[in-house]
């Protein structure tokens, strides 16, 4: 647990950067239903940070996906990009967009990867993969007809959007923040995006933030310096597990830093929860159980509650499913408790009888989060 008084004596509080942050976070918020606050404090630092990029040695990926359509990513990567600075939206491009990057250093926002072919698009990959650290983010090509070995820079900042976690390489993962969407409800309105309707507001948006390009590390009075910087990483460092997201989520941290000892440790918290994440088996895990659920919520038509013990039960006979011989013997109440959890269903006192009460699940508690996180939750439940 990180001191709110350590975190407000590095807060800056720059009415500047407040502003900033209220408006963007603001107006991102009308149009995208997110899973939790993280995502949307990760997404506006990040969009900052794209215009102080030239302050910093690395720059974190965003990684949008979804496990299904029409979840908002494409929304959510246009809104990037209208925001962002100098930022083009690509859905295929060629190898020699290095020479590009070398030349602008853009910010990329890239959609559908999920429609790639790995294999024709793995120089692409190398290049995005080497782009994330400046000192480190190069290629050579030979150019001219002399076939002159040059390196060209590959350093940009980079929104990555598709269906599925896996539609881009592990390596490309690592450096990368992960922002997943999931399908709202509608019982959650959110306001439609017409460009037409909206680009004056975006462009009032963008003359807050493009005066920022003008700072640098060369300027009489910066910024920051190297001690805050470090101060900061202090702060969290022990809070983050791997090496890679710590290096990443530094310039997010350093941006909201800039504005109120709040927002700051909104992001820090934002940061360590969206990089600590559980590995993708237990992920698919977690999906798993949701989906024999509610297979079994289907099956018993009518009946309201469940006991712990006898889902446990019906869980061990679906005999097509890992889970009945998960760990040789399949799952016990606990180990059903913790992964039901990230979902939001916990298990409570039901009333099993008129005269019984046990420990159990109201099957209505699963009904938001199967609609939100089975891509094919409709055909279990006709």
């Amino acid at each position: 647990m990180i001191e709110y008084e350590r975190i407000e004596h590095l807060a800056q509080f720059r009415r500047q950067f407040i502003d900033i942050f209220e408006q963007v976070d603001r107006y991102i918020g009308q149009f995208i239903v997110f899973q939790n606050e993280d995502q949307r404090t990760v997404i506006v630092n990040w969009i900052v940070h794209t215009y102080l990029v030239q302050l910093f040695e690395y720059t974190p990926y965003l990684h949008i996906f979804s496990a299904q359509k029409q979840c908002g990513k494409t929304l959510l990567l246009n809104l990037i990009n209208e925001l962002s600075s100098k930022s083009t939206l690509l859905m295929n491009f060629s190898e020699p967009i290095f020479r590009w990057i070398d030349k602008e250093e853009p910010t990329l926002c890239i959609d559908e990867v999920d429609r790639w072919d790995k294999e024709s698009k793995e120089q692409i990959w190398g290049i995005i993969n080497s782009g994330f650290f400046r000192r480190g983010g190069q290629v050579m090509r030979v150019t001219g007809n002399s076939h002159t070995p040059t390196l060209f820079n590959t350093f940009c900042c980079k929104a990555i959007s598709g269906i599925d976690r896996n539609s881009i390489p592990d390596t490309v993962q690592d450096r990368s923040i992960p922002i997943e969407l999931v399908r709202k409800l509608d019982t959650e309105p959110t306001k439609r995006f017409r460009h037409r309707q909206e680009v004056n507001v975006i462009d009032e948006i963008r003359m807050l933030l493009e005066p920022l390009t003008e700072y640098t590390r060369e300027m009489e009075e910066p910024l920051f310096d190297e001690s805050h910087e470090n101060a900061l990483v202090v702060l969290y460092e022990d809070e983050i597990k791997n090496d890679r997201a710590l290096d990443i989520v530094e310039p997010l941290v350093v941006v909201a830093s800039l504005g109120s000892a709040e927002w700051l440790n909104k992001t820090i918290n934002a940061c360590i929860n969206l990089t600590n994440r559980e590995d993708e088996e237990d992920y698919n895990l977690d999906l798993e159980i949701l989906r024999v659920c509610n297979h079994i919520r289907m099956l018993n038509i009518g009946q309201k509650v469940i006991s712990s013990a006898d889902l446990v039960d019906e869980i061990h006979k679906q005999k097509d499913s890992e889970l009945a011989y998960l760990n040789n013997w399949g799952i016990d109440q606990s180990y059903l408790a913790k992964r039901l959890k990230v979902f939001g269903i916990k298990s409570k006192t039901v009333r099993i009888d008129e005269v019984t009460t046990k420990k159990g699940y109201q099957w209505s508690d699963f009904v938001e989060p199967v609609t939100r996180y089975l891509p094919n939750y409709q055909e279990e439940t006709q």
